[in-house]
């Protein structure tokens, strides 16, 4: 997918109707994180400092995620993140760094999201999360 066709098909913060996700959007995903706080948040959650420009947007999005939701990293690379709730209920968070980079990402992105296992997914385009937690429905957002 291109940016272009990302965007005619992307809603924006408006058709979200989950309150979690509305939360997730406003208070997670477009929150500013100036470079204290990020440097800050890469001691806390024991993430080294983010070298490639292109991928700071993932960087930044598991840092806010583990800061607002209390997750502990299980896995970082520079591909994905899998990240742990703070309780059984509210289940892991995968991120998952630029899906639609390259056409064999945009493969396994869309292989990902067919998984049963992940409840959610959240397309971002240069970042894309899959969330397990068994109390949302089943859906798929592409956002802006």
């Amino acid at each position: 997918m291109n940016r272009l066709t990302y965007w005619i098909m992307a809603d924006s913060q408006y058709r979200i109707h989950s309150p979690f996700l509305f939360e997730m959007y406003r208070k997670v995903l477009f929150a500013e994180l100036d470079h204290e706080m990020r440097h800050g948040l890469e001691q806390q959650c024991g993430i080294e400092p983010c070298a490639d420009r292109r991928c700071r947007a993932y960087h930044d999005i598991v840092l806010k995620l583990c800061d607002h939701y209390r997750l502990r990293v299980l896995c970082y690379d520079e591909d994905e993140a899998v990240l742990e709730g703070p309780s059984e209920s509210f289940g892991t968070v995968k991120v998952v760094c630029r899906p639609h980079h390259c056409r064999a990402r945009e493969l396994r992105w869309e292989a990902q999201k067919r998984n049963e296992k992940y409840r959610v997914s959240i397309d971002l385009f240069d970042v894309g999360l899959l969330l397990t937690n068994s109390r949302l429905h089943p859906q798929h957002f592409i956002l802006r």
